[in-house]
């Protein structure tokens, strides 16, 4: 029996003493309650905690998270862009020839005895422009015909002897002789009296003129020269790679210097190339009725070749393939993306043709550097409209600058030469009812209003860009602008490739260590950029 039952049973036997127990009992039961509650509450606040922790704790989550997102499709921004037709030209600069450049001569010596006509007058054919004194003209006619007349008796005299058998042949035959030569002489003195007179050869301006009265001319000298305009003759050069698109009787546009822009016709195309330049010449005729246009002026010739369906994009969203090849990134019917290469062909102030790419895609302006070929992609539109072909309706010009490049006229309901041309372009041929107003009278871009060095370089990565001596006039006029702000003498900033431009463009590439050919090449205009953006950079 223990001490407890021991307890129990005294408790029991000794019923007064139980209040005394009891009274000491409830002393002791809050604190151990007290105890308890304290400890339960610890042990729960520890459990609560190392729940959060484990709950935390585990990386599998934030792992499988992670992957998750890694699955992801990457977002892109694409628009939807639609080939155009887009007539091409072959491009070419050359310089606008007289029809006829004839000189005027006197066909007599002797002093000049009276002037009719000033330098700069338009002749018609014919016309008087100065007389020659006869002087002793007259005595010489009287004397011509006096010999003409003794020989003629001589002549009579011997032929009565030989008929009644009294002359021989031989002397009959001399003197018909010299009775011929009498004759003629009376020709040549009255022929030379009636050439007195200096008349025009041809109709056309009279240049060069330089006669006084009383100046003395010698028999054959030339007086003047007439120039005559109608129709004037542009002679250009076309790259070999070209020449097979050009033949005899095609219709040409050309725009001369003065702003002017007359249809002619092809009227030569050479058929042996030049040795030391490869090209061929080749002659366009345009009528000029009213000689308003002037010989010897700068011309650019555009000869359609043919159509074909182009795209206008913003330069940054060309992007190269695996082997290199430019072109761009589309979003294909799967939502996978696409490399498609590309032709550039001309180049724009805002933006650039190319041409080798469906009639529709789907092409990435945003993001593209960021894919790959095959890969999924989330294409949304594009946000702030940057790389969306900015076309509208209307006609695209661009010109044929490089091999396979080919220049344009847009004849779509929406908007070089793969063709190039700038956004919102509007039409460019007022010849054609079809198209609208040209685009060459957009207004021309300057180092003010564009980033020439991109420009640039956009031009640098078509390469040859000088193939027909015509490169695109706006990047020329780019070229001349940032030539001069280098210091270099250009001549007018005007988009020509004139003598003072092409010396610029040589003194630059020996300056920067290229070859110094005077023309547009790829090394030229990354070397142009290079050095526009070290300005940009200094000006910050």
């Amino acid at each position: 029996m223990t001490s407890e039952d021991t307890r129990d049973a005294k408790a029991v036997e000794q019923p007064g003493q139980q209040a005394p127990e009891a009274s000491e009992r409830p002393a002791k039961e809050p604190r151990s309650k007290a105890g308890w509650l304290a400890f339960l509450f610890v042990l729960g606040l520890v459990g609560w905690m190392s729940s959060g922790m484990l709950a935390e704790k585990p990386p599998e989550a934030p792992k499988q998270t992670t992957a998750e997102k890694a699955r992801e499709p990457f977002t892109v921004e694409a628009f939807e862009s639609v080939a155009r037709p887009v007539t091409q030209f072959v491009a070419a600069e050359g310089q606008a020839l007289p029809d006829r450049q004839t000189p005027i001569r006197a066909k007599v010596g002797g002093t000049v005895e009276s002037v009719e006509v000033r330098k700069g007058d338009f002749l018609q054919e014919g016309d008087l422009v100065a007389k020659i004194a006869l002087d002793d003209r007259a005595a010489q006619i009287a004397q011509a015909e006096a010999e003409l007349a003794r020989r003629q008796g001589d002549f009579d005299r011997v032929k009565g002897l030989a008929d009644r058998g009294y002359a021989t042949r031989a002397e009959l035959d001399s003197a018909r002789a010299e009775l011929a030569v009498a004759e003629s002489a009376l020709a040549t003195v009255r022929q030379a009296s009636g050439d007195t007179e200096i008349r025009a050869p041809i109709s056309g301006v009279l240049e060069d003129f330089d006669l006084d009265i009383g100046e003395f001319v010698t028999a054959g000298a030339e007086v003047g020269t007439q120039i005559d305009n109608d129709p004037l003759t542009v002679d250009i050069q076309i790259a070999q790679q070209n020449v097979g698109r050009v033949e005899r009787g095609q219709k040409a546009s050309v725009t001369f210097i003065t702003g002017v822009t007359r249809e002619g016709e092809v009227t030569y195309v050479a058929s042996n190339a030049s040795a030391a330049t490869r090209t061929f010449p080749v002659e366009v005729t345009i009528p000029n009725p009213d000689r308003d246009v002037p010989a010897g002026i700068s011309a650019q010739v555009r000869i359609p070749v043919g159509e074909t369906p182009s795209h206008f994009l913003s330069a940054a969203i060309l992007a190269l393939g695996p082997d290199g090849e430019l072109g761009v990134k589309a979003v294909e019917q799967d939502n996978r993306v696409g490399f498609y290469p590309a032709t550039l062909v001309r180049a724009e102030t805002n933006g650039i043709w190319v041409t080798g790419l469906p009639e529709r895609l789907r092409i990435i302006s945003v993001g593209q550097g960021f894919v790959s070929d095959g890969e999924t992609v989330r294409p949304i539109a594009p946000k702030s409209g940057d790389g969306v072909s900015p076309a509208s309706p209307g006609a695209v010009n661009s010109e044929i600058a490089m091999p396979g490049a080919v220049s344009s006229n847009d004849q779509g309901a929406t908007q070089p030469s793969g063709l190039m041309n700038p956004a919102g372009a509007a039409p460019n041929d007022q010849n054609d009812s079809s198209q609208a107003a040209s685009g060459d009278e957009r207004p021309q871009s300057s180092l003010s209003a564009v980033n020439p060095a991109e420009v640039l370089k956009t031009a640098a990565l078509m390469g040859g860009l000088d193939e027909n001596g015509a490169p695109n006039s706006q990047i020329v006029r780019l070229a001349q602008e940032a030539l001069s702000r280098l210091g270099y003498e250009t001549g007018p900033a005007d988009g020509v490739m004139g003598s003072a431009t092409r010396s610029a463009i040589g003194a630059f590439q020996s300056d920067n260590g290229l070859e110094a050919t005077g023309t547009m090449t790829e090394a030229f205009a990354r070397a142009l950029a290079s050095a526009l953006g070290a300005i940009g950079s200094e000006g910050n």
